[in-house]
């Protein structure tokens, strides 16, 4: 960072002590305790702070990340404007979502699920011990695996230091056929008043699988409407770094050593494409499937991957979860083969 950007950046936050003053500031250091019917949020996130009034009504919410890492989408800048934001939502008496009627603790889930535990609880034990109950009562992996869906699924990116405001649309998104464009201010999204991008996150964490979701803006002094409609499959991010679904992430359980372009070249394959050859332990989750050793594998569901065999490892972490049937593409004896197997 140069001085000008320093300085600017000084100016920019010219202040914060003045706007965090105007909250009594409690930081809360152990889940186990506290209701997460009020402090609800994506719980495999380092930190979240949330803006609430007397009655623990939530003015907004500050926080949230992505893959790439835990800072990567907030800033001091972004924290001082959600606050403020949040300060002014509560000077003008603005409509706030009441407080739950209920309350629920991570200590109630210890309990029912017949856990002696006392010692520290970490926010990722309670996304297992919620996600634990969910299956019980029949709930897909696909629904407890993609919470906390990004703006980007529907097109949308989002300011870091002004966390309501469209930095960039996706062209052919969902949010561009809607017709937002850079430099609107999001007011509303799934009857979420939005002030940030946890906001967003937790707006569409309520979304459903399916359907649409309402979404009003600013734009220039004039307000917007508009309903996104949301396909099959828009809720899915990557999971690898969620410490909570690490039993629900899927391995491929198939090795080997990446084919030479020769060798490719010899069975009629592009020199990019994936395809390695099945070592000789074949582990029992590819046997069961009836996989050999020596078969060359291309890949799942008829997908065309450009990838060597170690990228493979990963890439079926992130698009597959344990349970899941895919059809493994193969070549056994120089004929083409295709076998189911379930992801372990």
């Amino acid at each position: 960072m140069d001085c000008r950007e320093f300085d600017e950046q000084v100016v920019r936050l010219e202040g914060i002590e003045q706007v965090a003053d105007a909250f009594v500031r409690v930081r809360l250091d152990r889940i186990a305790d506290s209701d997460l019917n009020v402090f609800e949020f994506d719980y495999d996130v380092t930190m979240m702070i949330f803006f609430i009034d007397a009655d623990e009504r939530v003015l907004g919410r500050y926080g949230g990340r992505d893959a790439r890492g835990p800072d990567t989408r907030q800033s001091l800048a972004g924290l001082k404007y959600a606050m403020q934001q949040a300060v002014d939502a509560y000077r003008q008496g603005l409509d706030l979502p009441p407080r739950p009627k209920t309350s629920t603790f991570a200590r109630q889930l210890m309990d029912s699920n017949g856990s002696g535990r006392r010692g520290c609880i970490h926010c990722h034990d309670v996304k297992e011990m919620l996600n634990a109950r969910q299956a019980k009562q029949g709930v897909a992996n696909s629904t407890l695996a993609w919470r906390y869906p990004l703006p980007e699924n529907l097109g949308l990116t989002l300011e870091i230091d002004r966390g309501n405001m469209v930095k960039k649309v996706a062209v052919d998104s969902v949010a561009a056929a809607a017709g937002l464009k850079a430099g609107d201010l999001l007011e509303l999204l799934n009857g979420v008043r939005v002030r940030s991008f946890a906001d967003v996150q937790y707006a569409l964490d309520k979304a459903p699988a399916e359907g649409a979701v309402p979404i009003a803006w600013q734009r220039q002094g004039r307000m917007l409407k508009a309903t996104l409609p949301l396909a099959s499959g828009w809720r899915k991010t990557n999971i690898l770094w969620r410490p909570s679904m690490y039993k629900m992430i899927a391995s491929p359980r198939l090795f080997g050593d990446d084919l030479t372009e020769d060798e490719k070249t010899s069975l009629g394959i592009g020199g990019k494409r994936l395809a390695f050859r099945q070592k000789d332990s074949v582990s029992t989750q590819a046997r069961a499937a009836g996989i050999r050793a020596g078969d060359i594998i291309l890949g799942f569901d008829g997908k065309r991957l450009e990838m060597d065999a170690y990228d493979f490892q990963t890439y079926v972490r992130r698009e597959y979860l344990a349970g899941d049937t895919v059809q493994v593409e193969l070549i056994r004896d120089g004929k083409p083969l295709t076998l189911p197997m379930k992801l372990h």
